[in-house]
């Protein structure tokens, strides 16, 4: 056995999407050109795994490496040019970023550990996409709409006419307060009823907490294509002709939904410019994605609460 060498798992298919369909055999095949990827058998499903090695992937190398971005964003972009490869053909079960076993036995005795787990997951994402739906929201809408509608601010506006100026400073701030605040709630119910929306549309829906740049604001980057010789998913955007206009993101939505809705969603997507527009909200669609946020498999979830890398695990 070469101690010099740990398994790197991209993710789980099923067998017989490999065995019956063409193109997964010859993704598989061109993947092999690239990196020394093998399917491992695990009854009717197969693991997508390729040996690295502990220089690079062993526990404390890979602390290390998490901290060199060039060398992150390089790992990140071929773990998900792999995975995106086999959805493509299948189903999958995509797992977090530098998943690694240090020997093919402790990753045999895992996934069997899981097989039933594994089964029902990809029974669940079988015929299915991960599709996210974002939106953007310029607050000075919601907040005109409070001013000019809501009863209690256009009366605190009436009575500061010939007030002193102390109390006319204390019911300015009153105001200000009371508009913060109906603010919030006016877009609580559109995000409520957004949401709504979305999620009978899926099989499926999570929100996915908000990181304070998108909050702030939001910006687009263009991702550069695969390896040459591998075609990359076509463009995964929708992008709206106001898409350089608005304000900070207030809603990221992850759905999962049966590949022949797709079209739904998209349709409900345009329909919520038009409902919303008028509200100072914008909308992207994006995908489809390999269903990371529809695959959390409970094992994992202890070793991060125990201090493991971020996105990473290591047996």
């Amino acid at each position: 056995m070469n101690i010099s060498k740990a398994f790197y798992l991209y993710g789980i298919v099923n067998q017989y999407d490999i065995i019956d369909q063409p193109d997964s055999q010859s993704v598989l095949e061109e993947l092999k050109r690239h990196e020394p990827i093998r399917l491992m058998p695990i009854q009717e499903l197969a693991a997508l795994v390729s040996e690295v090695s502990l220089e690079e992937f062993g526990e404390e190398a890979l602390k290390n490496r998490l901290k060199d971005a060039k060398w992150l964003e390089y790992r990140l972009r071929h773990h998900e040019w792999v995975v995106e490869a086999f959805m493509r053909g299948g189903t999958v079960i995509p797992m977090k970023f530098a998943t690694i076993f240090n020997t093919e036995e402790r990753l045999t005795e895992r996934l069997l550990g899981l097989y039933e787990t594994l089964r029902e997951l990809m029974g669940k994402l079988q015929g299915k996409e991960e599709w996210g739906v974002k939106a953007f929201c310029d607050l000075r809408y919601i907040q005109a709409t409070v001013e000019t509608e809501h009863e209690r601010t256009k009366q605190l506006k009436a009575q500061l006419a010939g007030q002193p100026p102390g109390t006319a400073y204390l019911m300015r701030k009153q105001r200000e307060e009371l508009i913060t605040r109906q603010t919030d709630q006016l877009l609580s119910r559109h995000l409520e009823s957004i949401y709504q929306r979305l999620a009978s549309l899926a099989h499926e829906a999570k929100l996915n907490l908000l990181t304070l740049h998108e909050l702030i604001g939001r910006k687009h980057e263009m991702v550069p294509p695969p390896a040459a010789g591998l075609k990359g998913p076509a463009l995964r955007a929708e992008l709206p002709s106001a898409a350089a206009a608005g304000g900070g993101m207030v809603l990221n939505a992850a759905l999962l939904v049966e590949k022949s809705h797709v079209s739904r969603v998209v349709e409900e997507v345009q329909s919520l410019r038009q409902d919303y527009a008028p509200h100072g909200f914008e909308f992207e669609s994006v995908g489809p994605f390999p269903p990371y946020n529809f695959s959390r498999l409970p094992d994992y979830a202890k070793e991060e609460e125990a201090g493991k890398p971020q996105g990473t695990a290591h047996e």
